[in-house]
């Protein structure tokens, strides 16, 4: 271990650090949920609610790095750390060995004739979906197309679309593959990388 990571630890500085930390978090854990209580499901609430989330997060991960200061440890794990212990991560045996994934890939592409129309449907079907929303939900949570086609799609199916007054069926295609898979951040980053091969498996 680096020497260097040790110059904090057990410090009356890293403790008065970790105090206030502890501290900061408590309060913002406290402002973030009298502020969540408050909420009632509508959609204009949602940009603040995103920037209470980000203020909370920022707040924990500065806490996490004041415990690791004073005495090496993280109380959170934010990254996903693999906490399994050594003596978990033997040998792979036979049925721990990465087995061929098979990818079924699609593009459906329709005009778009009445952009106007569209979003008019897309926020009928958010409302269908969450019946107990407004209007003034439905169209914050639908300004264009794009989020309107999404909306329908989860209201009625992917085969509404072509139904859709303001779209028309342009055309369509089916790919299938086989390949090694792909970490998940690799696979949210990009899913159609596979088909280009550019998956480094």
């Amino acid at each position: 271990m680096n020497t260097d990571e040790l110059e904090t630890q057990w410090t009356v500085a890293a403790r008065n650090v970790y105090a206030q930390r502890a501290e900061a978090l408590i309060a913002e854990i406290r402002r973030h949920v009298e502020a969540t209580l408050q909420r009632q499901g509508r959609q204009a609430e949602w940009q603040a609610y995103a920037e209470s989330v980000q203020r909370l997060g920022s707040t924990a991960n500065a806490f996490n790095d004041a415990e690791f200061d004073l005495c090496g440890s993280f109380p959170f794990s934010f990254a996903g750390v693999d906490e399994r212990s050594d003596w978990d991560e033997g040998e792979a045996t036979e049925d721990d060995e990465p087995k061929p994934v098979l990818s079924v890939l699609a593009r459906w592409d329709y005009r778009i004739t009445d952009p106007d129309t569209v979003i008019t449907v897309g926020r009928a079907a958010y409302l269908t979906a969450w019946p107990g929303d407004t209007e003034e939900d439905a169209r914050i949570r639908v300004p264009d197309v794009v989020r309107a086609a999404a909306e329908i799609m989860h209201a009625h199916g992917l085969a509404s679309l072509a139904e859709t007054a303001g779209l028309e069926s342009d055309r369509d295609i089916t790919t299938i593959v086989t390949h090694d898979g792909e970490a998940d951040e690799a696979f949210h980053e990009d899913p159609f990388a596979i088909v280009r091969g550019e998956n480094d498996a």
